[in-house]
């Protein structure tokens, strides 16, 4: 059985062991060791990563730990041999980070349960934030006050305590558990956050926590999943958010306090030139729609426009041209959206030839057909005036 130092002592940052066991298994090695403060993946905390120094100062690196049975493995890309001394150095940011997040996972799901009686079901570290799923819904102002009490635990900078319990004996203390326990059980105890069974590595006090903050929530299987990130993550994530306000304050002649009512107000103003840019079109699309009276069959190509406006002038040019109306809208590059149309007219078996001809599909009523086309603008010209013989052709500018 590994002696498990990171128990112990979490802050263990190297130490000397014996290799008991090495399995190759695919192109890596799982490496036992008589004691090992590396971690292994348990309880949403990801395993320990770092080194193995050799006798002759060669490095391998452990690339994960796990455990297997009783003992604890560490995943290594090379071999070693049974008995071979070793000293192991753990990538120390990345264990504090999770010891940071976990302990900080610790005081929101304990505040959460206190407050709204609901459970953690759901429990995952990834490389710079965790995932929590909660039995309940909560409103956004709740959120809002389960962080900021997190934080004034953060800096009461209480002790975090772990006591170890024979099942006899935890049948007397009240705590928090995901699943029934067997054995000695680890409890760690956090004043006035939380008491919860559990098998991972936590700070010493919750200074060290640094910082709590909730990323985002959503409805998730008649609960909700929040991101959380602690310590150096929410920090980091944090330096972002202010690098990008300030980024959007300077393009907004804006104060970083006061970039939302900015923003709003450029989206206000956005949404009052696309009205008026609308109307505008409106009335080129009646101007053009008088330009093409009489003109038999017509052609009407646009590019700065949506399948929407193709439609309006067709059904406008339609009225006026005393022919068949043809709008095209979009590029060579990237293909049409058409409207097709003739006043009390049929050109469905035209259009179908059309998209056979042109790379289309489409479809609508007799006298009104709309579609799309992958053809570049010369083939479809070509196309139309072979069919139609006399035929117009325009653009709308």
């Amino acid at each position: 059985m590994t002696q498990r130092l990171y128990y112990e002592d979490p802050y263990l940052k190297e130490f000397d062991a014996i290799v008991t066991g090495c399995v190759r298994k695919e192109d890596q090695y799982l490496v036992t060791l008589d004691r090992s403060a590396f971690f292994p993946e348990g309880g949403g905390q990801s395993g320990d990563r770092g080194i193995l120094v050799r006798q002759n100062q060669e490095t391998v690196r452990v690339l994960d730990t796990r455990e297997s049975g009783e003992e604890i493995a560490v995943i290594c890309p090379e071999s070693f041999s049974l008995g071979e001394k070793v000293r192991g150095i753990l990538d120390w940011t990345w264990r504090f980070d999770r010891m940071q997040n976990h302990s900080g996972e610790h005081i929101v799901s304990g505040l959460v349960h206190e407050t709204y009686g609901f459970n953690n079901i759901g429990f995952h570290m990834s490389q710079d934030r965790m995932t929590i799923d909660l039995d309940g819904e909560i409103p956004e102002e709740g959120l809002a006050r389960i962080e900021k009490r997190a934080n004034e635990i953060v800096w009461e900078n209480v002790p975090v305590r772990t006591d170890l319990y024979t099942p006899e004996e935890a049948g007397k203390v009240e705590y928090r558990s995901k699943k029934e326990l067997s054995g000695e059980i680890r409890v760690v105890s956090i004043p006035g956050a939380d008491v919860c069974a559990c098998c991972g590595t936590h700070v010493a006090r919750t200074g060290e926590i640094g910082l709590v903050k909730i990323l985002s929530h959503e409805r998730c299987k008649g609960g909700v999943r929040m991101e959380l990130a602690c310590g150096r993550w929410a920090y980091e994530y944090l330096e972002q958010v202010f690098r990008q306000n300030h980024e959007v304050s300077m393009h907004l002649s804006s104060r970083m306090l006061k970039t939302g009512e900015a923003a709003c107000r450029l989206v206000e103003e956005n949404i009052r030139l696309k009205g008026s840019l609308v109307g505008m079109r409106y009335q080129m699309i009646d101007r053009k729609a008088e330009e093409m009276t009489d003109a038999g069959n017509v052609l009407i190509f646009m590019e700065d426009a949506d399948a929407v406006m193709a439609q309006k002038l067709t059904a406008k040019a339609m009225e006026t041209c005393k022919g068949s109306a043809f709008t095209f809208a979009g590029s060579d590059s990237e293909g049409y959206k058409y409207a097709a149309g003739h006043k009390d007219g049929d050109l469905k078996e035209l259009v179908r030839e059309m998209n056979a001809a042109l790379d289309g599909r489409g479809g609508g009523k007799p006298f009104f057909q709309q579609g799309s086309v992958q053809a570049a603008r010369e083939e479809i010209e070509a196309w139309l005036k072979e069919r139609l013989g006399q035929l117009a052709v325009s653009d709308f500018l």
